[in-house]
């Protein structure tokens, strides 16, 4: 191989090294709690998210519903995914979650969703403590909501810094398998 090659394969090796990642993108699913799937709340998911939205610094969560997190490369910058669990004091089920968090919805995502407003003491009890959740919604054909994630809106003590963020509901492939891809779901509402 002469110089001049290897000069250009090292050149190429970041650049090559970069478009791979593209290949890690964030795509929608339905969550697998639900049995029943809505095509049309399937379809329109992509639609809540730009990558640019995504939360990369790690936030403060609540002990006892805090499973772990892991990173994910989108674009070549790790996103946290946060696995938490309802808390027992809330929900029996103590169903479980990975999470991707959002400063902000498209405007597209903004007109689609609805807030459900909770009890703001039930609320308090939140996966991100300073934070009072509220579910996200959007509708299936007028037919029934399917619950896509959740809203956190600072107390006092947050509002300057992140006023509001979401999180939306992902499932996780296997790095072995599915080179660390992360997608977006949510699952029907149940009766809010």
């Amino acid at each position: 191989m002469s110089p001049s090659f290897m000069k250009l394969l090292l050149l190429l090796i970041p650049v090559l090294g970069f478009l791979s990642v593209e290949e890690n993108e964030i795509e929608v699913i339905s969550n697998p709690h639900d049995i029943k799937v809505c095509s049309t709340v399937s379809k329109n998911l992509d639609t809540l998210l730009e990558p640019y939205h995504l939360l990369t610094k790690p936030l403060q969560t609540q002990a006892d519903t805090f499973l772990n997190i892991k990173f994910r490369k989108v674009l070549t910058v790790p996103i946290p995914v946060y696995h938490m669990k309802q808390p027992g004091r809330i929900s029996g089920a103590e169903l479980e979650f990975d999470l991707v968090l959002v400063k902000d919805l498209t405007k597209a995502g903004m007109t689609m969703i609805r807030e459900v407003t909770v009890n703001n003491e039930l609320a308090g009890d939140s996966w991100f403590p300073g934070y009072y959740w509220a579910p996200i919604v959007m509708s299936c054909d007028g037919n029934y909501w399917q619950h896509v994630g959740w809203k956190f809106t600072a107390g006092e003590q947050n509002v300057q810094t992140l006023p509001h963020f979401y999180a939306l509901m992902v499932q996780l492939k296997d790095k072995e398998t599915a080179d660390n891809i992360a997608h977006i779901g949510g699952f029907r509402a149940p009766g809010w």
